[in-house]
């Protein structure tokens, strides 16, 4: 008998909720875009997998213009080609940046 091989413990195809966190979005919204250099109406820019009707976790979001996010949505992997953008190296860097802001606080 074959049984299905789980890696983790919980549902089967149960995906992770999303993480929720007003203030890294709001510290998020204080840098430029990255792609265009934009600096005004800055918004933060979900990445990563995300469903129809829900946003991917705010731990991956990065600044972005109004006008891009659209431009990102609808090709994520185009916009970083042409801007020669490391995605998972950004978040992972805005996320170290957050991290040193919350451990410097007291």
């Amino acid at each position: 008998m074959n049984l299905a091989f789980q890696l983790a413990p919980g549902a089967l195809y149960q995906g992770e909720k999303p993480v929720r966190n007003d203030r890294y979005r709001r510290f998020i919204k204080r840098f430029p875009f990255f792609a265009c250099g934009g600096t005004r109406w800055i918004d933060p820019m979900h990445t990563g997998s995300h469903a129809l009707g829900q946003k991917a976790s705010d731990i991956n979001c990065l600044p972005g213009c109004r006008a891009c996010p659209e431009q990102f949505d609808a090709n994520p992997k185009g916009v970083a080609e042409r801007h020669e953008l490391d995605i998972p190296l950004l978040i992972q860097s805005f996320n170290r940046l957050w991290d040193l802001k919350q451990r410097s606080q007291p």
